[in-house]
């Protein structure tokens, strides 16, 4: 009997653990955005393209050297902006946009907002789905060089 409660206890012990490694914070956006996988949300436009995107990443070290560091061999720039926040572009990819760190239950994400560079492109518009996504979870960016070292 002793033998049976003490499997069903380390089950139980392992289950919980389990269960709590499994948590991923429920972050909320914006309706006009549409989830498409992996932390990814676009909205489209009229043409039924995405206009815009936001995505949330876990941080890691490459992912912040990825997205707060130049990388003049692969022609990414990335500026400090404001609030807390960076702008970027991939010439490659022919995006622009902007970043920022949150920290949420102890785990810090990357946020990140970005669309096609065209004539319609504007880091006012990043800018803007970056703030409206913090109020919508209320979040705060984190100092970057705090986390990004």
């Amino acid at each position: 009997m002793l033998k049976k409660l003490s499997i069903l206890i380390i089950l139980t012990i392992f289950m919980m653990g389990f269960v709590s490694a499994q948590e991923v914070s429920d972050f909320k956006f914006n309706s006009d955005f549409k989830g498409v996988g992996n932390g990814v949300y676009h909205k489209y436009g009229s043409t039924r393209e995405p206009e815009q995107s936001l995505a949330i990443v876990p941080f890691s070290k490459s992912s912040g050297d990825d997205y707060f560091k130049n990388d003049t061999k692969y022609n990414y720039t990335v500026n400090e902006s404001i609030n807390k926040t960076y702008n970027f572009v991939d010439k490659p990819l022919k995006e622009q946009g902007s970043c920022e760190i949150i920290k949420v239950d102890g785990k810090y994400f990357i946020v990140e907002s970005w669309q096609k560079i065209n004539s319609k492109s504007s880091f006012n518009v990043t800018f803007k789905n970056l703030m409206e996504f913090n109020k919508l979870n209320n979040v705060d960016p984190v100092n970057v060089s705090e986390v990004v070292k």
